[in-house]
Order: structure tokens, then C-alpha cells, then sequence
């Protein structure tokens, strides 16, 4: 018997069926806070979302990063916990939402969902675990490297050239840098040839 194939996302003609909504958001907007009730579950229509905690002096840590086709923030719903980290669209962003009670009956009723959501969440622990990894051991160039690889893998960008959507800050929170850090080695892999930056815009 052959693996099933692993899965990024839950049908959205299943999704509407089962009563989802589309929530449209600009750039900035928050999806919910820290703390809060976990009560529905989303997914990416287009755009992207990033979830993260903020310290009590303001410090950003980007937990992780979210693109058109995937979801987030369902462990809560499955464990009746609060959620650990906000979520912010960063870019203008549509998504599907559908309520706790409804996404439960969906699941129950199309089991193969089930291991979709199995395979979702055990791919994003991997990946938390490579990441963690390459924050502890790596040099900034490689972290932030690495990053933005991910990043264009991720978003399926099939263009050679590819224009990074993210501020010098954002890259910081996304890799655990400082800004001043990311800036110099951002400098360093211009001269090395592996990204481009022209107009003070980076492109990979």
C-alpha cells in the first residue's frame, strides 16, 4: 500500500460547503492576538501570514510564516489551549475561515482529511526543528540564506529572479537577528553574488 501523498491544504470547495468564509485583509492586519480563544480555523486563499510573539520590550519573534494554500494556527483548536502567537497578514492577504464546530464535523466526515492534517502538522514540527537548528549553529549569511530560499520554495515562484517582499526588520524576526546584523550580511552576499539588490529592494 502506497504512502499517501502528502498535502498542504484541505480542498476550498470543502472548506465552502462546510460554511467558510472568505476574510479579505490588508497588510498589517491582525488575524487574532496572543492568548486569545481559539474558535475557527484558517487557510490561505492568496497573500501570507506570519505568526509571532512580541516581547514585553517590543522585541518581534516570527514564529513562522504561512503562504496562499496552507493553514495555521490548528493546534489550539485540537487542544482547547489559547493561542501561543498572534497572526498578521504581511502581506494583503484572503482567507478562508471556518468555525471550530464545523471544521471538527469535516473532518469527522471525511477521514482522509484527517491525515492531511496529520501529515500538515507533523511537516511544520519537522520544519521547526531545521529551523532551530540552523538559528543555533549557522552563520547569519546561511540563516538568512536559508530563509529566503524557503521563502521562494514555498511561495512556488517558478521565476529565476525573484523579488523578496520582506523589510530589512522583518527578515531580522523571521531569522532571530538583529537588523544591524542583517543589514551587514546582506551587504556580504550582494558581494558573493547570491542576491541582488537594487533600489534598496532584494531580490533572490
Amino acid at each position: 500500500m502506497e504512502a499517501p501523498e502528502e498535502a498542504k491544504t484541505i480542498n476550498p470547495d470543502l472548506l465552502r460547503v462546510y460554511g467558510a468564509t472568505s476574510l479579505k485583509l490588508q497588510k498589517g492586519e491582525i488575524v487574532f492576538f496572543e492568548g486569545n480563544t481559539a474558535r475557527n480555523y484558517y487557510q490561505l486563499v492568496s497573500g501570507a501570514v506570519r505568526m509571532y510573539n512580541q516581547s514585553n520590550d517590543g522585541k518581534e519573534f516570527t514564529q513562522g510564516i504561512f503562504f496562499a494554500g496552507e493553514s495555521f494556527g490548528e493546534p489550539p483548536l485540537f487542544l482547547n489551549e489559547p493561542y501561543p502567537a498572534s497572526a498578521q497578514a504581511c502581506q494583503d492577504s484572503i482567507l478562508l475561515k471556518l468555525s471550530k464546530t464545523k471544521f471538527m464535523g469535516l473532518l469527522a466526515e471525511h477521514p482522509v482529511n484527517q491525515m492531511k492534517m496529520l501529515q500538515i502538522l507533523s511537516r511544520r514540527t519537522y520544519n521547526k526543528s531545521l529551523s532551530a537548528k540552523n538559528n543555533s549553529i549557522y552563520a547569519p549569511e546561511t540563516r538568512i540564506l536559508r530563509f529566503l530560499t524557503q521563502y521562494k520554495k514555498d511561495s512556488a515562484a517558478l521565476c529565476e529572479r525573484l523579488h523578496i517582499p520582506f523589510t530589512r526588520q522583518e527578515i531580522a524576526n523571521f531569522t532571530d537577528l538583529r537588523v544591524e546584523t542583517v543589514i551587514r550580511a546582506l551587504s556580504r552576499l550582494k558581494e558573493a553574488g547570491k542576491v541582488e539588490i537594487k533600489d534598496r529592494k532584494l531580490y533572490l
